[in-house]
């Protein structure tokens, strides 16, 4: 006798599901410690000032989703910061969490009950992308007014993304993947027990 949602019959075999949620965990983790971007603002100067002079970085420096949060809250982003904690790390780990409850439990109305919460919650993933543009936003417009000067200087900022944010993106595929196949799983044993 086979053993219950462990079969292709209904969706995803178990243990895909949960190999595709180690990975999408460990991509989480990795893409909070990762460089997200690389912020550089450099200033040149007129022609007229000789030549070693003419061009200075003001800026260079390279955050993680765990730098960026401390240095937020430093400047007193704190709005932004709990944003980014709630969004970014708080809820992606209840998510995931939900998911593997629902992964260990047996099929049953439990299982529909999480379902329904995970969907719920998987309708705020989208969220965590849009923490990340607030975040390279913030620091782009931070990083600009360090750097103006009416005189006759030019400031050039440029805000490169690093491996952190696509293995960020990852995670979101990732998560992704993990609710399209559980819907899938939760629909083929809701009808096969209607």
């Amino acid at each position: 006798m086979p053993i219950e949602g462990a079969t292709t019959r209904r969706g995803a075999p178990v243990w895909a599901l949960w190999l595709l949620l180690a990975l999408a965990v460990g991509l989480l983790v990795i893409a909070w410690t990762f460089p997200l971007l690389t912020v550089t603002v450099t200033a040149r100067l007129p022609s007229y000032i000789p030549e070693p002079f003419q061009s200075f970085t003001i800026l260079d420096e390279t955050r993680s989703v765990v730098t960026m949060i401390e240095r937020l809250i430093e400047t007193n982003y704190i709005v932004i910061a709990v944003l980014i904690l709630v969004f970014g790390v708080a809820l992606p780990i209840l998510k995931n969490l939900g998911v593997a409850l629902l992964l260990a439990a047996p099929a049953g109305s439990r299982g529909a009950r999480m379902a329904g919460v995970l969907q719920f919650m998987g309708r705020f993933a989208m969220v965590d992308i849009f923490a990340v543009s607030i975040i390279v936003s913030v620091m782009a417009a931070g990083t600009i007014g360090q750097g103006d000067n009416p005189g006759p200087a030019v400031v050039e900022t440029v805000t490169t993304l690093q491996s952190g944010f696509y293995l960020f993106i990852a995670y979101v595929l990732a998560s992704f993947a993990i609710d399209v196949l559980l819907a899938i799983r939760h629909r083929a044993i809701g009808s096969a027990r209607g």
